[in-house]
């Protein structure tokens, strides 16, 4: 998807007919501001009309027009998802109180393919599939088809269903969708007494919180997770010890997130397998070293931020036989912040260039927040760098493409 067809097609036919922004303004009735913004990909004309003038006053013939259209066309079907997944978050808070007595066929197949392709596939694509499913097993729950010996099953499809769906919304920066499905996951967990899918929704609270920066209520929904943890929740303690991690740091306790490290080390080392593998349900030993990079990379302590850099190192390098491509892009960002508050500008810059280097459509909210992070850390810590500067502008043309 070409997030501003229309910008981009009219600066190009602007500047081959070698047409300033106040010229083509003039010609159009409109300022040149307006002009700029379009072409940024910050506003988007409303009036086809507009449009017809300026494919005429550029001899565009007719690809501008075609370029708006497209965009009006993509815009369309992203506010209709986006509608569909604001009646999902809506049957969601009617699971917190859905009655008892359902019936469920086997489609764990199904929901164990949706969760390995999230992430990977287009969102639209993923966000379709899921809320199928999810209809369907809404169905049998409001019309009671089910045999007497199905419902657990069929709360645990249904938790990890909306768990699909919280991870979904919160790439897509929906934080309070996200929450109000992973805690209908955990409530729907909780009545199939299901400790591993328990464990695995409050692991994802925790993630939710972390997302809008409530980093006490995260720390706390991880510390309530590891109260399920047990020889059938696979890597549930290390992904909850990881989460927990992650939070304390950021509360500002490096060395307490170092110590939660270490000991989700060893917890991967006696942990049995997960019901569901994969990038969701899973939490593979790449995503491990992912999580130190992640959360030791607040530290100012030099040689903890040197071991920030190192597992960061090592995650990008496991990324190439575990395929996450979002968190593998996180990696990269991460390597780059733990680089800047040691002070190494140069190695910063390198590390964050092979995110820049991929299409704007690979990037998600998760991605375009710890951008905007690292770019504030460069002028914290660069103020008067020249290439600190330089850096910081490709930064902001990047987010704001995206």
């Amino acid at each position: 998807m070409d997030p501003n067809r229309t910008g981009s097609t009219l600066r190009r036919y602007r500047l081959a007919r070698q047409m300033s922004l106040r010229e083509l303004a003039a010609g159009l009735f409109c300022d040149h501001t307006w002009v700029l913004a379009i072409e940024a990909g910050r506003r988007c004309p409303s009036n086809r009309r507009w449009v017809e003038a300026a494919d005429q006053l550029l001899s565009a013939g007719g690809e501008l027009i075609s370029a708006w259209d497209a965009d009006q066309t993509e815009r369309a079907r992203a506010e209709e998802t986006m509608r569909r997944l604001e009646r999902a978050r809506r049957e969601s808070e009617a699971l917190l109180v859905a009655p008892d007595g359902v019936d469920l066929n086997d489609i764990q197949d199904d929901i164990a393919r949706v969760a390995r392709a999230s992430g990977i596939e287009e969102y639209d694509k993923s966000i379709h599939h899921a809320l199928e499913l999810r209809a369907e097993l809404m169905r049998r729950l409001r019309e009671g088809a089910h045999r007497p010996d199905a419902i657990r099953d069929l709360y645990i499809a249904l938790g990890r269903v909306c768990g699909v769906l919280a991870y979904l919304t919160l790439d897509l920066g929906q934080a309070d969708m996200a929450r109000t499905h992973v805690q209908a996951s955990f409530r729907l967990a909780d009545r199939a007494d299901h400790d591993a899918l328990r464990a695995w929704a409050r692991g994802t609270q925790s993630l939710a919180f972390r997302f809008t920066k409530d980093f006490e209520l995260a720390r706390d929904a991880a510390i309530d997770g590891l109260r399920y943890v047990g020889s059938s929740t696979g890597t549930g303690e290390p992904r909850l010890l990881c989460g927990l991690a992650a939070s304390t740091a950021n509360l500002g306790d490096s060395r307490g997130a170092l110590d939660l490290l270490e000991q989700a080390d060893l917890a991967r080392e006696h942990c049995g397998p997960d019901e569901l593998e994969g990038p969701l349900f899973g939490f593979s030993p790449a995503k491990q070293l992912y999580y130190h990079g992640f959360s030791l990379m607040w530290s100012d302590d030099p040689a903890i931020l040197k071991q920030a850099i190192k597992a960061s190192h090592e995650a990008i390098a496991a990324w190439k036989e575990s395929t996450s491509p979002g968190d593998e892009m996180l990696t990269y960002i991460y390597l780059a912040t733990a680089c800047a508050r040691l002070g190494d500008l140069d190695s910063s810059i390198e590390a964050v260039g092979p995110i820049l280097e991929r299409p704007v459509t690979a990037s998600f909210s998760w991605v375009k927040k710890r951008l905007n992070q690292l770019d504030e850390l460069l002028l914290e810590h660069f103020p008067d760098s020249k290439n600190a500067q330089e850096a910081r502008a490709t930064l902001q043309s990047y987010i704001h493409a995206a």
